[in-house]
């Protein structure tokens, strides 16, 4: 019974911690421009703190090829950007779970525009260390210097008011591996690969690096 008791006051005192921190909630519990203020209102806690670096955010919806609203974009003034993805599978954050909006990174970082190049090897180095990619091939300034971007690939492109997409191509022949994904915007039939600025016929069941891709998966351990 004592123990009964002990396991009781664990559920209550779990449920009462769910219920006040919100962590219990589900994202089909949000309409769309409340999510986007869910996540405006947490990016501004995290990235606008006290001495930090940046001055000001805006959010944006992101979608995938099925016109579904399931990423957001941070862009952060006066430059850096952060990618969201809602979390229909959210656990118990306050637990060490995946909560319901994951960043693609912890911390903000640029990226560099390529093209796909088959038997080609791009290398590179910035301040977080040494890259490289096989078949692809990076884009290069008059100065012979990669071309690199702080902020995000919609921003470089000058997307202001257009649908902003994040396009899914699989990695592997596995069906079960995580899939790529293109940021895009629409151009008629078309999409505008931002990656490399390429006007795409998108596929859904079309194999990386057929296209070229910005994102890999989204990590659980990176709650907003």
């Amino acid at each position: 019974m004592k123990k009964r008791g002990i396991v009781c006051i664990v559920l209550i005192l779990f449920a009462l911690a769910a219920g006040m921190s919100g962590c219990g909630d589900t994202a089909s519990a949000y309409t769309e421009e409340e999510h986007l203020e869910r996540i405006e209102k947490r990016a501004r806690k995290r990235f606008l703190g006290k001495d930090s670096e940046y001055t000001d955010l805006e959010v944006f919806p992101i979608y995938d090829e099925n016109e579904e609203f399931k990423y957001a974009l941070i862009e952060l003034q006066p430059k850096g950007f952060m990618y969201v993805y809602i979390n229909h599978n959210s656990q118990f954050e306050i637990f060490g779970g995946a909560g319901m909006y994951l960043m693609y990174n912890y911390e903000v970082r640029g990226w560099v525009p390529y093209r796909v190049k088959e038997g080609a090897r791009a290398e590179w180095e910035d301040e977080n260390g040494n890259h490289s990619m096989n078949d692809a091939e990076l884009f290069y300034d008059e100065n012979g210097d990669y071309i690199h971007y702080d902020v995000s690939h919609f921003a470089a492109a000058g997307i202001k008011d257009e649908k902003r997409y994040f396009l899914a191509t699989p990695s592997s022949g596995d069906s079960n591996s995580s899939p790529y994904l293109i940021p895009a915007v629409k151009r008629g039939d078309q999409y505008l690969d931002l990656v490399d600025g390429a006007l795409i016929d998108y596929e859904p069941g079309v194999y990386y690096p057929t296209y070229t891709a910005g994102l890999t998966s989204f990590m659980p351990k990176f709650n907003l």
